[in-house]
């Protein structure tokens, strides 16, 4: 998987990655599915999943399981899946009707990706078929701009021999304020066994492993350009809640562990121009309702046109709990000085929406939770952030019909 032909440098003059052993790395990731004997081919093919079971299949469903509650991408979303390997998160991907593109140096993974999406039986929603492709290239040949909502690097950094312009790349892939997620090893201690025993993988099958510090990589991801960095911690445990020592430890807060992490989690964002991701003046929003009110069971419904008027780019959020600083409209019943008094269920958007940009929404209200009331407040959040009335958008108050 390394990034260009013929490339063997690294970048360790800052410390953030293993010593070069100065191998033909390219050639090395070219091929080293055929220097694999016939039982780790067969885990090409069937991983995370093989018996007997590993360590690995809970690692994988946890990571995946993150990734898609993080980004919360809309059916047929575009996602490039960065050095891809043997596709088994292409395949997950797949599965949730996004149209994945998987890029991989080695001409034998891509197939073996292609494969596994070729063997996917039947429609994964209804009406859509699966919807996947697969390039063989090296990541910085990449020929694609301003085309996908989210790039994901699996456990696949560590084979790229130059890490910043990679994500340079990656980033021109991008849709202004689409999704970088980054899972990647964590460089053991020097003189560790781990670090023993990645050089003795990089020896014998002439591919480069070489993770990072943590800090190296959340400064690179930056230096490439991306907002909105963030480095994320995965803490997933069953708690046992039965002995009041482990309740006390439970609520007393995980900010107080203290550990070497063994994985670095980057979630950061191709930016938008003209506004700072934490502008509160450019978010601002002009609703217009559509109609009136309509009965359906026991909701009433209304349509409702939503613009972007403002200069931020709204993130899409598909479900609770919603992404911090994404965006839902939320409509409220207000209280005798003009408060928020009961907040009802969010509106998510169909999809994330540009400066100038507008969409049609139906709000939906159990009628159980309004009776007694003759109005709705409706309003845009920036979830975990501000509602958008605190910005200076003006939210709009529509009747109830009796």
């Amino acid at each position: 998987m390394s990034s260009r032909p013929g490339s063997r440098q690294l970048n360790t003059e800052r410390g953030g990655r293993l010593g070069d052993l100065g191998q033909d790395y390219e050639q090395g990731h070219l091929t080293y599915v055929e220097q694999l004997d016939p039982g780790a081919r067969l885990w090409l093919r069937t991983k995370p999943f093989g018996a007997p079971l590993s360590q690995e299949l809970a690692q994988c469903l946890r990571t995946f399981a993150h990734l898609v509650e993080l980004l919360q991408l809309g059916v047929r979303a575009q996602v490039l899946d960065v050095g891809c390997g043997p596709g088994w998160l292409s395949e997950f991907l797949t599965r949730c009707g996004y149209w994945v593109t998987g890029v991989d140096i080695s001409p034998d993974m891509t197939e073996i990706a292609r494969t596994r999406v070729e063997e996917i039986p039947g429609p994964v929603g209804e009406g859509l078929e699966p919807l996947a492709e697969f390039h063989a290239m090296p990541v910085r040949e990449m020929p694609w701009s301003n085309r996908f909502d989210a790039a994901i690097l699996y456990d696949t950094m560590h084979h790229f021999d130059a890490e910043l312009e990679t994500l340079e790349v990656i980033r021109r892939t991008l849709v202004p304020g689409g999704q970088l997620f980054i899972h990647e090893g964590v460089r053991p201690e020097r003189g560790s066994q781990g670090e023993r025993d990645l050089v003795a993988e990089m020896e014998r099958y002439g591919t480069l492993e070489s993770p990072f510090d943590p800090e190296y990589l959340e400064e690179v991801v930056h230096e490439a350009g991306f907002g909105g960095v963030r480095r994320l911690r995965e803490v997933d445990d069953l708690l046992d809640l039965t002995t009041p020592r482990h309740r006390f430890r439970f609520r007393g807060g995980r900010r107080n562990i203290r550990f070497r992490p063994e994985y670095n989690v980057i979630h950061a964002f191709n930016p938008i121009s003209g506004a700072e991701p934490d502008e509160l003046d450019a978010f601002a929003a002009d609703m217009q309702p559509e109609g009136q009110w309509r009965a359906e069971g026991d909701e009433i419904v209304l349509a409702v046109t939503v613009t972007n008027s403002g200069r931020a780019f709204w993130r899409v959020a598909r479900f609770h709990p919603f992404p911090r600083g994404s965006v839902t409209l939320g409509p409220y019943l207000q209280g005798p000085n003009g408060e928020r008094a009961v907040e009802l269920r969010r509106t998510t958007l169909p999809r994330s929406l540009s400066p100038g940009d507008s969409l049609v929404l139906e709000v939906r209200v159990r009628q159980s939770e309004v009776q007694g009331h003759d109005a709705i407040t409706l309003d845009l959040v920036r979830e975990g952030v501000f509602w958008f009335s605190e910005a200076g958008s003006q939210p709009v108050v529509v009747s109830i019909p009796s």
